[in-house]
């Protein structure tokens, strides 16, 4: 009795959990509906604006989920494929959702960077803050791949995981967490001291913080759901928390370039040749 009753318990977590699969395609019909719901605006962006480190940045976040969200395609619509190929699949999915993340940030970065008006110390700064937390992360990454195993037919792992794969996880997300904040205190320590008129009364910045404060909060969210249902749930969960906080976070750094370019341009001129998106500052719009 005990065995049939351990049977039917792994069969019923089996089941709930390919029930996920439901939860990927969500989340590709969100993306898509965004991308489609925005491509006006997208075309608007790009034809229209200075070209610049930060439209590169733009162009990767908002087109690299193709490849990110295929990938996971790839493993929900092929049940039945032998594990080395799955197993590709999840290892090239996180190599194409860390890219991602690392240009997301470096969007908020940049803008941070324009603020302080390019000058040297605050952009060695920057690289080198961006390689200290890129090291361990790719580390930590790359030590979780060499060591996942399990089922195709879910992405993921199906079922918990061990100690030391689950500290990698742990490590990588407050890794990120940490990052985002250490961007919005590089931002924030400029605004609060005033420098070159970019103070609290400046427009431009008022909507840097509100942007900043957003996507560090939600990044922070996710992190912390990641690591939570890590602990107590199912590894294919944290999985598709996962996910969701790629996509999700991909679509607000997008969004908000865009409001953000357009609200320089009210500040600087239609024609103007500087511009924060594209990591140069504009002059100052003290209201």
């Amino acid at each position: 009795m005990s065995a049939v009753s351990s049977w039917q318990a792994t069969q019923l977590e089996a089941d709930a959990l390919l029930q996920l699969n439901y939860c990927y395609v969500a989340l590709v019909s969100f993306w898509l509906y965004d991308y489609i719901l925005c491509m006006s605006d997208a075309v608007t962006f790009i034809a229209e604006s200075r070209w610049g480190i930060g439209t590169f940045l733009y162009l990767a976040c908002s087109h690299l989920p193709f490849a990110y969200l295929s990938l996971n395609m790839l493993v929900v619509f092929q049940p039945d494929a032998p594990f080395p190929l799955c197993r590709s699949y999840i290892i090239a999915d996180i190599y194409v959702g860390l890219p991602i993340m690392i240009c997301a940030e470096c969007i908020f970065l940049l803008r941070a960077y324009a603020v302080w008006e390019r000058e040297r110390l605050p952009a060695v700064f920057a690289i080198v803050s961006i390689i200290a937390y890129l090291v361990p992360i790719i580390v930590c990454l790359q030590e979780f791949t060499s060591s996942v195993s399990g089922e195709c037919w879910i992405p993921g792992v199906i079922g918990y995981l061990d100690k030391e794969t689950s500290t990698r996880v742990y490590v990588v997300y407050g890794l990120l967490a940490v990052a985002e904040l250490h961007v919005l205190l590089f931002l924030l320590y400029r605004i609060a001291n005033g420098y070159g008129g970019w103070g609290i009364d400046n427009r431009l910045t008022r909507h840097l913080m509100l942007h900043n404060l957003l996507y560090c909060g939600c990044g922070f969210a996710f992190s912390l759901s990641v690591v939570l249902t890590t602990i107590f749930l199912p590894f294919p969960v944290a999985h598709v928390v996962t996910e969701f906080q790629v996509v999700v976070q991909t679509v607000l750094v997008t969004r908000m370039h865009r409001v953000f370019w357009r609200s320089d341009r009210v500040s600087c001129g239609i024609n103007t040749d500087t511009s924060l998106t594209t990591w140069m500052a504009a002059t100052p719009d003290v209201i």
